[in-house]
């Protein structure tokens, strides 16, 4: 049965208003100790999220409107998101108490490919709000463009190898310390050549800032509450910036970047002009 327009805007903020209370429900059930509170928290921030950024046609729009595209961006992140968990798992970096054997394909399937696509709706909230959009744009007089799209590819896959070669074959601090660096430039690489596909440079800045803020205060801070997933000490890595660990703000960074990454240059492909 078709709704009419007046019943679809009703129903889409009564699913608003319920995963939105869904969220906020399951982070303060982590900030009260409860262990099993990301599924819930990342699965529902990303359908009220998205929910709100759907004419924007974000991730949420691709799962109901172009499945396979999203089939392709959903595996993809989480490949990348698996291998860098194996990496943490297998140098040391974390581990998680109350998830074993099957048990940690809930967290490769659901809680980390759905905790990015999280992330990245807020990415779209937060340019909405700011009047900014999400759009590849070819600036065939900018050579630095062309520059840093050849940097960022190269660093990308060197990031990948790395983390493959850790997660699966050498682990140790040598390989920790290669990666993070790795990372960090890949990071910055990444920033930069993002800009390229942005408006404002002002804007674009509080809006990455605003995401890894809320990455690090709403995924992370719980955590050393409720310990569903617990992090170790990392070597240099614990050397703080803000009272926070540096693993933490790498790897929010990279939480925040990669599902971007992966959205910009797989779903917004079409959109290059």
């Amino acid at each position: 049965m078709r709704l009419s327009k007046e019943k679809r805007f009703l129903y889409t903020r009564i699913a608003i208003l319920l995963t939105t209370a869904g969220w906020i429900g399951a982070a303060l059930a982590g900030l009260k100790g409860y262990p099993l509170w990301y599924g819930g928290f990342v699965l529902c921030f990303w359908v009220s999220f998205g929910l709100l950024n759907y004419h924007a046609r974000s991730s949420f729009w691709l799962a109901l409107k172009r499945p396979a595209l999203f089939a392709v961006l959903f595996s993809s992140l989480a490949c990348v998101l698996l291998l860098m968990d194996m990496f943490g798992l297998s140098t040391h970096i974390w581990f998680y108490p109350i998830y074993k054997g099957w048990g940690l394909l809930f967290v490769w399937l659901v809680i980390y490919p759905f905790g990015g696509l999280s992330v990245l709706e807020l990415f779209h909230f937060l340019a909405r709000c700011l009047g900014e959009t999400l759009h590849l744009k070819e600036r065939s007089t900018q050579k630095w463009q062309m520059y840093f799209d050849i940097l960022e590819h190269i660093l990308f896959l060197l990031m990948i190898a790395v983390i493959i070669l850790g997660a699966t074959w050498i682990s140790g601090q040598i390989v920790v310390l290669l990666a993070a660096s790795i990372a960090v430039l890949w990071i910055l690489a990444a920033l930069i050549k993002m800009r390229f596909h942005i408006n404002d440079l002002g804007q674009y800045l509080l809006i990455i800032i605003l995401a890894v803020m809320h990455g690090v205060l709403s995924h992370w801070l719980p955590h050393t509450i409720a310990r569903e997933w617990v992090g170790l000490d990392a070597s240099f890595l614990n050397l703080f910036a803000l009272g926070l660990p540096l693993w933490v703000w790498i790897g929010s960074f990279l939480f925040t970047l990669v599902p971007l990454r992966l959205w910009m240059f797989l779903a917004l492909y079409s959109e290059v002009k």
